[in-house]
């Protein structure tokens, strides 16, 4: 009611800044597209700020009515390209909640880009959020390579009220990437899917931001480019061998990865319009399980588990076939030739002095560990790399404020580096570490004390018994399940990105969760709040160095204040 009284009183000063046509996800069933008017209403505040109110006009049993959000209130607005619309998503708060976003479809691309970018702008003028994101700023990326940035409060943090993550606000910026790192001093360096290496310039925009929403300078060209798959089914008949015949209860003959959704080589498209075909359909071998010399996979039934030789018990078969294509877009990117990377970490630093060289390990496609020497502040991009030896390929890496390194082999092994220091850079031997429960990991995060990974099953573990005499630490602690991704900042906070978490509506993939209760005494935290998801595939954390203000001082074995454990909901089968 507030914002309504708000409204009312700024009411003639408001402006029509944009209206038209559109097409609008509807919100109860049956759920479909129906034909709708949009339309954007700005005006300003008693204090000179602008705010606006978005509008919904449609037909309901021939009776004309409108859903209306704020501007202030908008979180975050996302486009969902795909083949036959032009979508994006916006969301609010209770929104995040229900997982249930607007969705609303434009006539054409253009279109689409024009409303994101001008929507974009007024949500960040209605917050006073101008320019460059700030050095404490958190990164995040979805699963199209969306490049987002959130502007942490000092409360986001605090103990024992946090600011819920739903409430957070984030805005796009231009460029196409796979992952991100960054730290407190505003070095940030990301990885596109083509494992081409990027530092970020210290602009904003890019992409189909124009005018106010863009820099004029350090905007630079990007490219990507990915593979798209598609897989060829197949059934074994006694009389003819295998054959594209399947029984009527099988997936289609050419499908997706899950068998749900038929795909042909004829009838698959690029991801969305900005994609181009750069290569033909090639059978894949690079998958895992291993494939025959024509690029099979074999297995007793659909779906199962896929191996590379053909036994008496396999009466399915199937193959992967591989198509590239590229993107080409505009991004506050600077390409870091000519090693190709599959990771990289930067030392969460709190205070740092700008001509101090920061550590900086990233891993090659080859699986090769690498350090790069010579980045600065001034200097994000670095001079050159130092080679570190290693037994095996690795897959991920991570250093800590401490400098402290730990990464994951590519068979799921885990290790830390020792003696690594501001006079040894690289360290002097690696220190393999048993992996919990006989799990195989991929993923390592190290923050100031705390040390998490995720292994291949979606398990998150804690490292217990890291001290500074003893960083290898003692055993592991299981803390929750279906977790993608995690990101340890320089306070030990902890952020991941969780599958399976349950919405109103559905089971949202890649959701954005933040650990509560984390502090030194209880450095695992308590339980999970639930913030953007349904698409995201990657955060970084690891800048913001915000100290949370301490609003009360008391224990955390307080019984008033101690939430009870939620683990993540259990995997679906």
């Amino acid at each position: 009611m507030d914002n309504f009284r708000h409204y009312e009183q700024a009411i003639e000063q408001s402006v029509w800044v944009k209206k038209g046509p559109m097409q609008w996800w509807r919100d109860w069933k049956p759920h479909k597209w129906i034909d709708v008017h949009f339309a954007l209403e700005q005006f300003s505040g008693a204090e000179g700020d602008k705010d606006g109110i978005l509008f919904i006009y449609y037909n309901y049993n021939e009776e004309k009515k409108y859903l209306h959000a704020f501007i202030n209130e908008v979180t975050i607005l996302v486009p969902v390209l795909n083949d036959s619309k032009h979508t994006f998503a916006i969301y609010t708060p209770e929104r995040i909640k229900q997982r249930w976003p607007i969705r609303l479809a434009a006539a054409t691309e253009l279109e689409m880009y024009d409303w994101l970018a001008l929507l974009s702008v007024c949500c960040c003028d209605s917050r006073g959020i101008h320019g460059p994101p700030s050095k404490q700023a958190i990164w995040s990326i979805t699963c199209k390579g969306d490049i987002f940035v959130s502007e942490p409060s000092s409360a986001l943090e605090a103990m024992p009220y946090p600011t819920p993550c739903d409430q957070m606000f984030w805005r796009q910026v231009g460029g196409h990437l796979r992952l991100v790192d960054c730290n407190s001093l505003g070095i940030v360096w990301g990885i596109g899917y083509d494992h081409t290496a990027w530092v970020y310039s210290g602009g904003y925009g890019g992409g189909f931001f124009q005018g106010l929403a863009s820099s004029t300078d350090n905007i630079y060209t990007q490219t990507d480019v990915k593979s798209v798959h598609i897989y060829e089914n197949q059934r074994w008949n006694p009389v003819t061998g295998y054959t594209n015949r399947g029984l009527p209860t099988d997936r289609y003959m050419w499908s997706d990865a899950s068998g749900y959704h038929e795909c042909t080589r004829a009838g698959t498209k690029p991801p969305s319009p900005q994609w181009t075909w750069v290569s033909d359909w090639a059978v894949d071998y690079s998958v895992s399980g291993g494939t025959d010399r024509d690029g099979w996979q074999y297995a007793a039934d659909f779906p199962a588990s896929y191996h590379g030789f053909k036994t008496i018990k396999d009466f399915v078969r199937r193959r992967r076939w591989a198509r590239k294509c590229k993107l080409t877009t505009t991004g506050p990117w600077q390409e870091i030739p000519p090693i190709p990377l599959s990771d990289v970490t930067i030392l969460p630093c709190a205070v740092h002095s700008s001509m101090d060289p920061v550590p900086l390990w990233a891993i090659s496609d080859k699986g090769d560990v690498l350090c790069r020497l010579g980045v600065t502040p001034l200097t994000p991009a670095g001079t050159s790399w130092l080679h570190v030896g290693t037994d095996q390929p690795f897959k991920s890496i991570s250093v800590g404020a401490a400098s402290q390194v730990w990464g994951i082999a590519r068979d799921g092994s885990a290790f830390y580096r020792g003696s690594v220091s501001a006079q040894s850079s690289a360290g002097d031997c690696w220190y393999h570490i048993p992996s919990p429960a006989k799990q195989k990991l991929k993923q390592v995060s190290v923050g100031k004390t705390s040390v998490y990974t995720v292994d291949e099953n979606g398990n998150l573990w804690y490292r217990l018994g890291v001290t500074l005499s003893y960083p290898q630490g003692s055993s592991w602690e299981h803390i929750s399940n279906n977790v993608r991704k995690v990101s340890v900042g320089p306070l030990d906070q902890v952020w991941i990105i969780a599958d399976k978490v349950q919405g109103s509506h559905s089971l949202s993939c890649g959701t954005v969760c933040h650990r509560l209760g984390v502090q030194p005494m209880e450095p695992k935290g308590q339980s999970w709040d639930y913030g953007i998801g349904g698409g995201w595939d990657h955060i970084t954390v690891r800048g913001n160095s915000m100290e949370p203000p301490h609003i009360r001082l008391l224990s955390m074995t307080d019984p008033s204040l101690k939430a009870p454990h939620t683990p993540l909901p259990a995997r679906s089968t």
